[in-house]
């Protein structure tokens, strides 16, 4: 009769902690079959925009929240699904890059480069 009871308690349990209380994931919208045949290319011949210093993307961004995000667009819309695999900060000629290391969805992996002078240091201000 005890044993009966704990395997009762052991279903309820078990039910209780299927429940899911997370929002549902949002939507990825799938890159265009485009973005996904062929990386951007500069306007410099053999030149891959965002594959060197010289060729580093311009971030369009007030602050390095905003910055942040307009990179994973970036690299969303010409690559597909990605994942950061590490980053870092370069600098040369007295401007600031953002290097970020990506795995690919084919798993292969780039190194692409984020001109970052002008928001780099800035936050977003917050509301008061």
């Amino acid at each position: 009769m005890i044993a009966r009871r704990w395997v009762c308690l052991g279903f309820l349990i078990a039910a209780a902690g299927c429940g899911s209380t997370s929002p549902p994931a949002a939507p990825v919208r799938p890159p265009t079959a485009e973005a996904q045949t062929s990386p951007p290319v500069s306007s410099s011949p053999g030149v891959v925009e965002g594959e060197s210093l010289e060729a580093a993307v311009l971030v369009p961004a007030g602050n390095e929240e905003d910055g942040i995000a307009f990179e994973n667009e970036w690299i969303y819309s010409r690559y597909g699904r990605f994942r950061r695999r590490s980053g870092g900060l370069a600098s040369l000629a007295g401007r600031r890059y953002d290097v970020v290391n990506v795995e690919l969805s084919d798993h292969t992996e780039r190194t692409l480069y984020f001109d970052i002078t002008d928001f780099f240091g800035r936050e977003k201000p917050r509301p008061q």
